[in-house]
């Protein structure tokens, strides 16, 4: 029986996801206005009124507005009792040379836009309702950062050799999207999954 020895000694693991921690570019506010008519086809002008004068406010700040749906009510009976919803969402780019107040002045502008918005909806005949979710902190393209995923991958691998192994990457697999998970305004924790196994070979 042919025994292996030590210096052929091989080990294999699974490559796990490569992550990288970086500032998001831009503010992501998903919003949602709604108004309270008899009539789909009225309702309609108005909530298009509506979304010209919120993207009219928000070209001075640089943001934009990307309508994303309009939601008929599911209900019978009169649309008063179950408005008509449209969906959308409000982007404002954070530019990643400004300071962390800098980026918190730019938030804070169009909070305030965001509530005068709101007043002055429930003022309007039928009342304009606004509604938005705390912002979401991403990076508008993550992969723009895949090639500095895969050489943190290749570093990796190199850490774990260390100066008595090697390391050998086999099978590997990086063409998966990079997905991203926000932590904050100052950060968003970007991954990319990789299919594959490193070899250790120990001499």
């Amino acid at each position: 029986m042919h025994l292996k020895s030590y210096s052929e000694h091989r080990s294999q693991t699974a490559m796990p996801a490569i992550n990288l921690i970086v500032r998001p570019d831009q503010a992501n506010f998903h919003l949602s206005v709604s108004v309270e008519t008899d009539s789909a086809t009225v309702a309609l002008p108005l909530l298009r009124r509506a979304a010209q004068r919120l993207e009219e406010l928000l070209t001075p700040h640089g943001a934009k507005l990307e309508v994303t749906d309009f939601a008929l009510p599911q209900e019978s009976g009169k649309l008063s009792n179950s408005p008509l919803l449209l969906h959308g969402t409000l982007i404002l780019p954070l530019g990643t040379d400004l300071t962390f107040w800098e980026r918190a002045q730019k938030l804070a502008q169009i909070d305030d836009l965001l509530r005068a918005l709101v007043s002055e909806g429930k003022k309007q005949k039928p009342a304009i309702e606004l509604r938005r979710d705390l912002p979401v902190f991403v990076v508008a393209v993550p992969e723009h950062h895949r090639e500095a995923l895969v050489k943190r991958l290749h570093e990796r691998a190199r850490s774990l050799a260390g100066s008595t192994k090697s390391v050998l990457l086999k099978q590997l697999q990086v063409d998966r999207p990079v997905v991203q998970r926000p932590l904050g305004l100052e950060s968003v924790e970007l991954s990319l999954p990789v299919d594959g196994v490193g070899e250790v070979l120990i001499s």
